[in-house]
């Protein structure tokens, strides 16, 4: 459907009964005549009282409105604000990509890396609810914006994604910033992207702020950049735009400076004066209230019924596909989308182990398989290139698991005939830290944590947690596990994350490149060995550099001769990268054979299908003879 008109904000615009609650020009123009009639002396406090900040709707009649106390910038001499940027690579990174993708191709690419898919996925908790019966209700926990923007964009279910729903959304919108006076707010990078993503703006994002700005002014929100090499942004935190200092800043930096033209994301109210900005350490210092892009926000509603999930991910956890009672690995889980989905799609029945390298990132899979009432989730913490137990080892360790669902390790050790195989979670009080020594007690913080969670539980109805370890603020842990443990294995690698959106500058060394691909190999290594003979592994990432996906698919057939590509369902993506790469020193990286390549699932952020950057690979490992 065609964009939305430009907004314009008018400070003579007349009141705002006469305009749909959902017009998408309202908002800011109403919040503008709103403003404007606070500043005025002729407006009676009856009728200042009466203006809706959130509507801008007056309730009685109001004479003209006298002039703001910041004059409005002539349209003629305002600056043009667009959003039109481009993720910005390093140029040994760009050579990589543009050897493998073409250079047309990667501009493509880069564009779309910059915009936020507009198309938000939410899984449903098939466990709990249904696609129909949270379609229904979603646009009741909604904020009156966000269910007005899906009754213009109805939500639906996906055809090919079993208990998926997709919320669309719409952009990018041209804006017209005059309304704003020529105010202007610098967030930086990450706080720009969270807003593109429907965050407002909270204090500890913003950068430098345009003088006089009062609480309740509308302003323009833009974008800084890190400078090139640096971490550094071209102002200070806490410069005042417009001013002597602000000017001797941009000069020092000359040709290094950002163009910020091409980076305004929208228009916002001011909740703070502009002296408060950078006095206040939280909170939210810029309401939104008009974007260039808008997308439903779902954070904190109806929890436990569905978890926000990318496409792409959810594609994953159902071209695994383990069926009920299979026992599955996941090497590096948190925060958890995949495991859940997993276990949901096995009813709940069989086993779904959790790896994670920390006792915090651990025990958050273990809470949302809780808040999902999946009970056949274990998390442990686990660096997962170190999950292989060697037979000698494994016949000496007990068979005792902790995780979620189970009622703790002396439990778990008398279910006879049940772990088979599983190794033993550390169930002794004491135990060893790094470097031999006795490990230190629960900080404060961390039983402080764990009484809010016993708390929760128990107004859940919930029984408490038995576990001794658990309890002590600590996941299970595990020796490892012996060769061919598991039925389906996926290892959803850590990578550079090249795919994520939006993203406006990616920092990635071609080293750091190379050596996250070396690590993945590691995580592959094990992998392979974990799997039982006729099982399943599924490799994924969240990036498009070729040395990760292609390159260690190429290397995993090569290495491992047992291991072959099968066919993917459902099918999303487009087919993988084949041919070869030629590196920075000259020599050439192979990826895949054309017939490998239509195997695996490449997802271009710039196709049609609106999703990050992915991929995915699945292996079949041959039975035994």
């Amino acid at each position: 459907m065609p964009p939305p008109p430009a907004t314009h904000c008018s400070s003579s615009v007349v009141l705002a009964r006469q305009t749909p609650p959902n017009n998408p020009v309202s908002a800011a123009a109403r919040i503008a005549a709103a403003r404007t009639a606070e500043r005025s002396p002729t407006i009676s406090a009856a009728s200042r009282l009466a203006a809706t900040p959130l509507t801008g709707e007056l309730t009685t009649s109001v004479e003209p409105a006298a002039p703001a106390v910041v004059p409005a910038v002539p349209p003629h001499e305002q600056p043009q604000r667009t959003f039109a940027p481009k993720v910005c690579w390093e140029p040994e990174v760009q050579g990589v990509l543009e050897a493998a993708l073409g250079a047309e191709k990667l501009a493509e690419i880069s564009a779309a890396l910059a915009r936020p898919p507009l198309a938000t996925c939410l899984r449903v908790n098939t466990m709990r609810t249904t696609v129909e019966d949270l379609l229904r209700r979603l646009p009741e926990a909604m904020t009156p914006e966000d269910a007005a923007l899906l009754e213009a964009n109805p939500a639906y279910q996906h055809p090919l994604l079993a208990g998926a729903v997709i919320l669309p959304g719409t952009g990018p919108h041209p804006i017209d910033y005059a309304c704003t006076g020529g105010r202007e707010v610098i967030v930086g990078r990450k706080a720009g992207e969270a807003v593109m993503r429907g965050a407002h703006v909270f204090v500890p994002g913003l950068q430098a702020v345009s003088q006089g700005i009062l609480a309740g002014d509308l302003v323009a929100v833009s974008i800084g950049l890190e400078l090139p090499g640096s971490q550094r942004y071209a102002f200070t935190r806490g410069t005042v735009l417009g001013t002597e200092n602000a000017a001797r800043q941009v000069e020092k930096l000359g040709a290094a400076a950002h163009d910020r033209s091409h980076l305004f994301i929208g228009i916002g109210r001011a909740e703070l004066n502009r002296t408060e900005f950078f006095q206040e350490r939280g909170g939210v210092g810029i309401t939104m209230l008009e974007r260039v892009f808008r997308t439903p926000g779902c954070g904190g509603l109806l929890p436990g019924d569905f978890m926000l999930q990318n496409v792409c991910s959810l594609v994953t956890a159902q071209v695994l596909g383990p069926p009920p009672g299979a026992r599955v690995l996941d090497m590096c889980a948190a925060p958890g989308g995949k495991t859940t989905a997993i276990a949901q799609l096995m009813n709940n029945q069989g086993e779904v182990i959790a790896f994670d390298r920390t006792h915090a990132k651990a025990a958050g899979v273990r809470r949302i398989a809780e808040s999902f009432g999946l009970s056949i989730v274990k998390a442990y913490k686990m660096d997962a290139t170190k999950a292989l137990l060697e037979p000698p080892a494994a016949a000496a360790e007990p068979a005792v698991a902790v995780g979620a669902g189970a009622a703790g390790a002396a439990a778990a050790g008398a279910e006879a005939g049940e772990g088979a195989g599983e190794p033993a979670a550390a169930a002794a009080p004491v135990k060893l830290g790094r470097r031999g020594g006795v490990s230190l007690p629960p900080s404060a913080t961390t039983l402080r944590r764990l009484e809010r969670v016993a708390q929760a539980r128990e107004l859940r109805g919930q029984a408490p947690i038995s576990s001794a370890l658990v309890a002590a603020g600590q996941e299970a842990v595990t020796p490892g596990f012996p060769p061919a443990s598991f039925d389906y294995v996926l290892c959803d690698a850590p990578c550079t994350a090249l795919g994520l959106r939006p993203r406006l500058l990616h920092r990635q060394s071609l080293r750091e490149l190379e050596q996250t691909a070396t690590y993945q190999r590691k995580l592959l290594r094990v992998a392979v060995a974990l799997l039982k003979p006729g099982g399943h592994l599924v490799f994924s990432t969240c990036t498009i550099n070729p040395g990760e996906n292609e390159g260690n698919v190429r290397w995993l057939l090569d290495t491992f001769p047992d291991m072959r590509l099968i066919p993917q369902s459902p099918r999303l993506g487009l087919p993988g990268l084949s041919g070869t790469v030629t590196l920075p020193d000259g020599s050439l990286q192979q990826l895949l054979s054309e017939s490998e390549a239509a195997l695996v699932q490449r997802f271009d952020p710039s196709a049609p299908l609106d999703t990050i950057g992915f991929f995915i690979a699945k292996f079949e490992k041959a039975a035994a003879a």
